[in-house]
């Protein structure tokens, strides 16, 4: 399994060193978590090179003033990223500001081409496309997405590929995801619920400070600490928590064990309706 992750600016050299400084994050966080350098893909359109990992550097194409800068520049990097894996193989795919929290035992949907977690609470169940497990023959699906979003003003991916994916062409080519692959800021409590456990990626920014609150304070409605002693402890590394906090997720393990029983409990419960 490859593990995919980019960086594509239309700014220049603004705002490189905080992009290079999480690219860091990341990084050392897929190599601690067991990931083989050469099985970590990174496209920037910078130089870019870690502990032997270099950045595939890429030319931004003509974007449509109708598309999404981050939607655009995705999809034609994972159209290139896509051409070069081998048959057989997965490609997890993952926002610069997605974080793996725990190892993959594997592709958690093997028989697939597509597999991604979906919005719960809109007006359509979208794709989330933050965190996508892919195979080379999901590329046909990327290149008509690229056609909506040149030729048929779509603004963001996620809503080409959700059109893409409801199609009979691609009838059991797609598999949805617990929410345990991708725990982000919206609708945090009700995702976190109905995920499994552990928590296997969190999707939030780092400079925001309700996201931070959210995910490393405790700071929602179930008083949960979603990110684990390990990966609070690399973010201290990088500075990105003060070097002599105890990690909130240490201190959490103080609570009543009834209380952490009943979390998976309410999630299962909550999932079979």
């Amino acid at each position: 399994m490859k593990n995919l992750t980019l960086y594509v600016t239309e700014q220049g050299s603004f705002g490189l060193d905080g992009i290079r400084r999480n690219l860091d994050l990341h990084v050392d966080n897929s190599l601690e978590l067991g990931w083989r350098p050469g099985d970590v893909l990174i496209y920037t359109n910078f130089p870019y090179a870690r502990y032997g990992i270099r950045a595939l550097e890429v030319l931004p194409g003509r974007r449509p003033r109708t598309a999404r800068m981050t939607s655009f520049y995705k999809t034609e990097v994972l159209l290139d990223a896509l051409s070069r894996l081998d048959p057989g193989d997965t490609l997890w795919y993952h926002d610069a500001d997605a974080y793996q929290l725990q190892p993959f035992a594997g592709p958690p949907a093997p028989d697939k081409d597509l597999a991604a977690c979906l919005y719960c609470t809109r007006e359509r169940l979208l794709i989330q496309g933050g965190s996508m497990f892919l195979t080379r023959a999901a590329r046909p699906i990327f290149e008509e997405v690229h056609e909506l979003l040149i030729h048929c003003r779509y603004r963001k991916d996620e809503f080409a590929l959700t059109d893409l994916a409801g199609r009979a062409e691609f009838l059991d080519r797609f598999a949805p995801l617990d929410y345990s692959y991708n725990l982000g800021d919206t609708d945090f409590e009700l995702r976190y619920q109905l995920a499994d456990r552990p928590i296997k990626v969190a999707h939030f920014h780092l400079d925001r400070e309700p996201h931070r609150a959210k995910f490393l304070d405790g700071a929602n409605s179930l008083g949960v600490f979603p990110l684990g002693e390990r990966f609070e402890r690399l973010l201290q590394l990088h500075g990105h928590l003060e070097p002599w906090r105890i990690p909130a997720a240490a201190a959490a393990c103080s609570r009543p064990r009834d209380e952490e029983a009943r979390e998976p409990a309410l999630a299962g419960s909550l999932a079979s309706r």
